[in-house]
């Protein structure tokens, strides 16, 4: 167990982190670029949109960051609801849904989701995208999704839920290689973070309640502190109706490769060619997870 003030200092610094975060030319994320995302997460996050809106109207998101799903979603009539840990996230996202022009604007709160307690039956659908992989306690936030779901109520996530030693490995070892946005002397300073980057769940758990909690990761404590415990959560608590993993390697490397502009969508169609090829072939499972799933208490 991790004692209460080492848990305060522990979130504070995930809080903190999250509220700085930003574009990082050196470092390019998938999320940041639209048509690198929409070619390796679009099909998936349609469908999340769509399994959501046909579950609404009243639609919880844990972990909505700066807004854009559930602006996404209150632009379809949604009434939504976010939730995120950043204070400073949540005053971006509120302001973004200050000045858009939607029917019924989304509301934010500030909230520690590993901690926090929702109300009975006030949803029709909850959703998290790439937020259930930072939660410490998992097997507690969904009892709180389940009791907070009216009956029938769906559950949709789409997250991260590991790639495995050995391509972790691998990945490394080709973004080392590769000409990338980040320089190659910097890149070999990276080494320090080695540890971090290819701890495991458990690894990172217990570096947690250690005596340098939070080591593994110097600015978020709780990155990827659950991975293949998301799947084996959710269907503890809920009836899985779809559940599908994607994206098994070469996503990590598309926004990070250097190379022109007008060549990245076509590199970036090849490895997600890749990835699906990985996948039909069983090589491997994917790092990421699409899952809908339902509250239990309507299974007949």
């Amino acid at each position: 167990m991790i004692e209460p003030r080492q848990y305060h200092e522990l979130i504070a610094r995930e809080s903190l982190h999250w509220g700085e975060v930003g574009r990082d030319p050196e470092n390019p994320q998938m999320w940041h670029d639209p048509v690198l995302f929409r070619i390796f997460f679009g099909k998936e996050y349609g469908r999340l949109l769509a399994r959501a809106v046909s579950s609404g109207p009243r639609i919880l998101e844990l972990g909505s960051g700066e807004g854009h799903l559930a602006l996404e979603l209150a632009d379809r009539g949604m009434q939504v609801t976010g939730i995120d840990l950043s204070t400073e996230r949540i005053k971006r996202a509120s302001a973004r849904a200050n000045s858009a022009h939607v029917g019924s604007p989304p509301t934010f709160l500030v909230g520690d989701l590993n901690t926090i307690e929702l109300p009975v039956a006030a949803y029709d659908c909850v959703v998290a995208h790439d937020s259930l992989h930072h939660i410490l306690h998992l097997d507690r936030l969904c009892a709180e999704v389940e009791k907070s779901l009216r009956p029938g109520g769906s559950f949709l996530i789409m997250d991260y839920i590991g790639m495995g030693r050995v391509r972790k490995l691998l990945a490394g070892a080709l973004y080392g290689v590769l000409p990338t946005y980040q320089p190659y002397r910097k890149k070999w300073k990276l080494r320090k973070r080695l540890a971090a980057f290819l701890a495991t769940e458990d690894q990172k758990r217990t570096a947690l309640r250690g005596s340098h909690s939070g080591a593994l990761h110097q600015d978020s404590p709780f990155e990827e502190i659950s991975q293949g415990s998301i799947v084996t959560e959710i269907q503890r608590t809920f009836h899985v109706v779809e559940l599908e993993t994607y994206c098994p390697f070469w996503f990590y490397l598309a926004p990070k490769v250097r190379m022109p502009a007008s060549w990245k969508p076509s590199f970036a169609r090849i490895l997600h060619a890749m990835d699906d090829l990985i996948i039909k072939s069983g090589l491997a499972k994917g790092a990421y997870v699409w899952i809908a799933a339902r509250k239990p208490s309507m299974i007949s």
